[in-house]
């Protein structure tokens, strides 16, 4: 059974448990797992394999799509790389009934032949979700309602930049959305300039993985990111607008918990909202630092930033060295 990806929100799906994703729309597609996730509103945990893994390990897949657990209640099953070659352990499990159970078979582009394609499409009991790239009005509406949350002010001319960069892809365009709202800290105008070099570190590192490892003490990492990539002066002001934001967010998690020991609870009140995948680091940063050091870093940070904009030939050398001692202090802080 087809359904166009916008008819989504407006479907219940109490009868369909196994969805193909398929297209060239990674952001689209990771977007449309989570909504179909979200409406089983219950409590899951969530498996993913790739297409080897599945002909590799049919067996202990099948157990665990098939056998109840005491511990996962409701399980969500992503394949992802999915292609004709898994076509026959698809038609096995669409003849027999899941429980507590949903199963996404990611794919990338299919042709009208593909045998999985056909078989999502004709049969009732599941179904074929196409994700194509997004036209430019859907891309102007995403850009649009996520700045409107943030309150941040951007122009046309910005708007039709971003569209221009991020090739149809939701994705990239979230990406890139992330990094306005981290840039833009009590800001709530952002110039066209400003949006030209924000999104111009496409081929560097993202700039949200270089300030999470930073604060995790992942000083390999770090070390190796800093070094494969070549930033100017102006990159390493967007860094420490990044670390600015993650700095006050950790600062605030460290005061709740002075109230709520439970970190879950936490970081469920914080807001604007951590997004699901980054939440595990957050927890991790948050046992590495204690209130004192992070107050005694954004007083540095403030600094740092008015001594590299006075040395601005030196402003490399000095935001590099502050990053590596906030990676190192990490290990240290308590």
């Amino acid at each position: 059974m087809i359904f166009k990806s916008f008819e989504i929100n407006n479907k219940n799906f109490s009868e369909q448990n196994i969805f193909l994703v398929y297209g060239e729309n990674e952001g689209l597609k990771k977007d449309i797992i989570n909504t179909i996730s979200k409406k089983k509103n219950i409590e899951f945990k969530q498996y993913k394999f790739d297409e080897e893994e599945v002909n590799q390990k049919t067996e202990e897949i099948y157990n665990l799509i098939y056998s109840g657990s005491l511990f996962d209640k409701f399980k969500i099953i992503i394949i992802n790389k999915a292609s004709d070659k898994i076509y026959n352990f698809i038609e096995d499990i669409i003849d027999k009934k899941l429980q507590d159970c949903l199963i996404f078979i990611n794919s990338s582009v299919l042709d009208k032949k593909s045998k999985i394609r056909n078989l999502f499409e004709k049969e009732k009991q599941v179904v074929c979700i196409p994700c194509y790239k997004e036209n430019e009005i859907g891309l102007k509406k995403i850009i649009f309602e996520k700045l409107k949350e943030q309150n941040i002010n951007i122009s046309q001319e910005s708007i039709n930049l971003l569209i221009n960069r991020v090739s149809g892809d939701r994705k990239n365009l979230e990406n890139e959305i992330n990094k306005i709202i981290s840039y833009c800290h009590n800001k709530k105008t952002i110039s066209f300039d400003e949006i030209k070099i924000l999104t111009n570190l496409s081929d560097n590192f993202e700039n949200e993985e270089i300030v999470n490892y930073c604060l995790s003490g992942e000083n390999k990492k770090l070390k190796r990111m800093l070094e494969e990539n070549n930033f100017s002066t102006e990159d390493f002001f967007i860094l420490l607008r990044i670390l600015n934001k993650k700095i006050l967010r950790l600062i605030n998690i460290k005061t709740l918990q002075q109230y709520e020991k439970n970190t879950d609870a936490v970081l469920n009140q914080i807001k604007p909202p951590i997004f699901w995948k980054e939440k595990e680091i957050v927890k991790k940063q948050t046992n590495l630092w204690n209130l004192n050091n992070l107050n005694k870093i954004m007083k540095q940070l403030n600094e740092i930033e008015l001594l590299s904009k006075k040395n601005n030939e030196k402003g490399v050398i000095i935001v590099l060295d502050f990053l590596s001692n906030i990676c190192f202090q990490s290990k240290n802080s308590f």
